[in-house]
């Protein structure tokens, strides 16, 4: 049971103002759908934007793609379930875009 407990103490997490944020936007990123962009369809704020999250008890660097990309070399990754984890892999796609472009 503690270890249960423990488990979800774990998982908490935050979010932060980013000032470097945002790293692409629908106009920077080829891989975000008409259908997703919100900034077309009139979304009233832009604040979501400029956010990072930070888990509890953990100082999680920021995301460097030429680092990333260094250590996946000759490795598969796969994005598993629904559209969840296809947003996610827009986004990890949209993060590595400038450095592929620049390779």
């Amino acid at each position: 049971m503690q270890q249960t407990i423990r488990a979800t103490k774990d998982a908490i997490s935050s979010r932060l103002p980013d000032p470097d944020a945002p790293y692409y936007t629908n106009n920077t990123c080829w891989a975000i759908h008409e259908h997703q962009n919100c900034m077309k369809y009139r979304r009233p704020d832009s604040d979501f934007i400029k956010w990072k999250w930070k888990p509890d008890d953990c100082d999680l660097p920021a995301f460097n793609p030429s680092h990333f990309l260094h250590m996946l070399r000759d490795k598969t990754m796969a994005f598993v379930g629904d559209s969840v984890e296809r947003n996610q892999m827009q986004s990890m796609i949209c993060l590595l875009s400038k450095t592929v472009q620049t390779l």
